[in-house]
């Protein structure tokens, strides 16, 4: 009998600052592939031609005032800043823990510091726009993602290595 893989607990990190029992959730980028619908002559129907990928976000919840992530207004390039999620997965049927790490380069983008009632939890919210991504599972790479670089990289495979060298951007990369 299979079960799925829950997250039993993580560890959020930003710029290299621990940031254990101040970040309640965490919201990871949605992968999601921008594809246009295209139709010609002949063809019996439409297909999906793959333009990329839409922009990349990552959503913080801090239990509270978080002064360092709010000093990342100021960050003025588009990988600034890296975060490290680091999720402890356990399979339900056979106790196994799986790790799972996803690095993250972007910018802070927006802060939303939320309603304020005093003696009330008040979470702060915090999305930042990501230009890189890489999530890695019991030390494997399964996705890469480097905007400014042109890569997109799955389970080691680069899907833009020919693209990069027919452009010429044919230099090494991460």
């Amino acid at each position: 009998m299979a079960l799925p893989k829950k997250l039993k607990n993580f560890a959020m990190f930003g710029d290299g600052e621990s940031w254990v029992g101040e970040i309640p959730s965490v919201t990871l980028p949605k992968i999601t592939k921008k594809t246009e619908e295209y139709r010609a002559g002949g063809m019996h129907g439409p297909v999906e031609i793959d333009l990329g990928h839409e922009k990349l976000e990552l959503g913080i919840k801090a239990g509270g005032l978080k002064t360092q992530l709010i000093a990342m207004l100021g960050s003025q390039t588009v990988g600034a800043n890296i975060f490290r999620f680091a999720g402890a997965y356990q399979d339900e049927a056979t106790g196994q823990v799986t790790a799972a790490e996803v690095v993250i380069r972007g910018r802070l983008r927006e802060w939303n510091p939320n309603e304020a009632k005093a003696g009330e939890d008040n979470d702060h919210e915090f999305t930042i726009a990501a230009s890189y991504y890489k999530l890695t599972v019991n030390a494997q790479e399964l996705l890469e993602i480097d905007v400014p670089g042109m890569v997109f990289r799955v389970g080691g495979t680069d899907h833009y290595d020919t693209i990069r060298a027919a452009i010429g951007m044919a230099f090494g990369v991460n």
